[in-house]
């Protein structure tokens, strides 16, 4: 059986918008620099989330990053109910399930969140796994990833990998995984995406299941 492996984050869930107003609004509040426009973001965000962190200004002299990290989680809860699911997500994932594909959702959002937010979305039925982390601090999926695919069986090479990030290109080489598309819709732009040796595509529309 072939198994889809989705990311969730700026690939399922359109939260990019989100996530620059709540930074925006957090660097403003600490009178630091807060005019970053779209296109800065999806060219500076990157993995490890604190290593972005750095980028646009945080020093954590005064503050830790689990601090800054929690104060975020607590806005992007509040805000979540204004996102919605990335363009061409449904029509992808009816297909997938069309063709007798296996459907699994792989994030570093923490497992309750994830499995809660999916439920409002009304997606939680369309996947046969949902892997969250057990924390809020957007780490490493690719030690999870691992032991799900060993305590599953799961054959790299039956597997495509869906994401928006060079995280998740990353994730997908460490399962063994060949087959990866990368959507420029997300948290990071073309021109970083392209450094990776991975199908990018403009959007999930262009996904070839």
């Amino acid at each position: 059986m072939k198994t889809v492996i989705w990311d969730y984050n700026g690939t399922i869930i359109d939260d990019v918008q989100l996530c620059l107003d709540i930074e925006r609004n957090m660097l403003k509040q600490r009178n630091m620099r807060f005019d970053f426009t779209m296109e800065d973001y999806r060219s500076m965000f990157c993995f490890p989330v604190i290593d972005y962190y750095r980028k646009i200004g945080y020093t954590f002299e005064n503050e830790t990053y689990d601090e800054i990290s929690v104060e975020f989680n607590d806005m992007y809860d509040n805000g979540f109910a204004a996102c919605r699911l990335m363009d061409g997500f449904i029509e992808k994932i009816n297909e997938s399930r069309e063709k007798g594909h296996r459907n699994v959702i792989l994030s570093a959002a923490r497992h309750d969140k994830l499995v809660e937010q999916c439920a409002q979305l009304g997606i939680a039925s369309f996947f046969d796994e949902i892997l969250g982390t057990d924390n809020l601090l957007a780490g490493s999926k690719i030690d999870m990833a691992k032991r799900w695919m060993a305590k599953s069986e799961t054959e790299p090479m039956e597997c495509m990998f869906i994401g928006d990030t060079l995280h998740d290109y990353e994730t997908a080489l460490a399962l063994g995984i060949g087959n990866i598309f990368l959507t420029c819709q997300g948290h990071q732009d073309y021109e970083t995406l392209k450094k990776a040796n991975a199908h990018v595509v403009h959007s999930l529309k262009e996904v070839e299941i």
